[in-house]
């Protein structure tokens, strides 16, 4: 007898999600629970890019575009391929039109739907439309798959019912990038801090897309202020996008600011071994994961639009959350940097909570959650 199959669409796939539906797929297939994975590509010159997977449970489709007035409509040509789905989990978002068939269809042809996201409309150009879409889509699934507890929190607080609702702690993979750390030979990073003309330990560094919801203005400012107070520092800045030209133009200016450009997986690993801090004034998401699996303790501001995935962020346990101003952010880092008890036991409560947001453990996660649903 055929198990039940799982429809999951994604706008894109991005190569940081490849692992989690890897690991879900054959999860699900334990349990006789067949996946299909429906993706699209991204908007022209848009972040994050989908990549292929030739995996046979895998189908590529061609998304259509749509932009008016700001707001932005995706079409995804899906309804074909999730016809005899048991179960279809679709992302929320106002701007994903087949969500609106998808979604209204489901009792007429006996299946199930599910929602995995943020546990909000990401979309602020969509307005009334949007948080009006929200209002009268989100009680009409059968489960919710939500990022992270402040996800979960988010969908509770519509009137969502909570023992529907699966946690997800969402995540990527960790392993690779640990094997890097590890396999960092120290004379190697002796000749980086001599290259780079590093002789202390003051060292910080950012990670990331520079696009404005990072804040890179506000970096460098925060920089400036902390080499005049503290003679020793030195900061990192990997990345590149719309704000690159401000690090570029910082090191070109500064020999005490290190500019390398893009760098991904294990080409980071010895600028994150290096540094003692990771800055990152504007929005946090899963960059959050590469601060835990480092040891590299997150520096951050109370400001609105960050991922779901700050939830993880204990303050003063595994990271810094400070007030929007540049004296209050300046003032932390400096004090972290002085303080080598401060600086031991934030990289212990890195250590701690990369254990606790694993891959394996999503899996885990959104598998029970599956199996929950179908059981409905």
């Amino acid at each position: 007898m055929k198990g039940p199959v799982v429809a999951i669409v994604q706008r894109v796939l991005p190569h940081y999600r490849i692992p989690f539906f890897t690991g879900l797929h054959g999860r699900l297939a334990a349990s006789g629970i067949s996946l299909r994975l429906i993706y699209g590509q991204e908007y022209p010159d848009a972040v994050p890019r989908t990549v292929e997977c030739p995996e046979p449970w895998c189908r590529r489709i061609r998304n259509r575009y749509l932009r008016l007035s700001g707001l932005e409509i995706v079409w995804q040509p899906c309804l074909d391929a999730v016809s005899d789905a048991d179960l279809v989990i679709v992302e929320q978002a106002s701007r994903l039109a087949a969500n609106v068939p998808i979604v209204l269809g489901r009792r007429k042809r006996g299946r199930r739907v599910a929602y995995f996201g943020h546990g909000k409309n990401g979309n602020p150009a969509a307005g009334l439309l949007g948080r009006l879409g929200t209002r009268i889509f989100l009680p009409r699934v059968d489960w919710w798959f939500a990022y992270t507890g402040l996800s979960s929190l988010l969908v509770e607080e519509s009137g969502f019912p909570p023992d529907r609702i699966t946690t997800v702690n969402n995540t990527i993979d960790t392993e690779s990038f640990r094997a890097a750390l590890h396999s960092v030979p120290e004379g190697e990073l002796a000749a980086l801090a001599e290259r780079l003309g590093i002789r202390g330990k003051n060292i910080v560094l950012f990670c990331g897309d520079m696009d404005g919801a990072k804040r890179i203005d506000f970096l460098i400012r925060a920089c400036l202020e902390l080499r005049r107070r503290i003679p020793d520092f030195h900061a990192i800045i990997i990345g590149d996008g719309p704000f690159g030209y401000l690090a570029r133009s910082a090191a070109a200016s500064h020999p005490w600011i290190h500019f390398p450009g893009a760098l991904f997986g294990a080409a980071r690993a010895p600028y994150f071994r290096l540094a003692g801090a990771l800055l990152m004034p504007g929005t946090v998401g899963l960059a959050i994961i590469d601060s835990f699996v480092s040891t590299t303790p997150i520096i951050t501001t109370d400001i609105p639009g960050h991922g779901p995935e700050i939830a993880y962020l204990e303050p003063g346990v595994n990271g810094i959350m400070t007030c929007d101003s540049l004296s209050g952010y300046v003032d932390a880092v400096t004090g972290f940097l002085a303080s080598e008890e401060l600086r031991n036991r934030l990289a212990q409560g890195c250590h701690d909570s990369a254990r606790r947001y694993t891959i394996a453990s999503m899996v885990e996660r959104f598998a029970t959650g599956v199996e929950r649903c179908l059981s409905l």
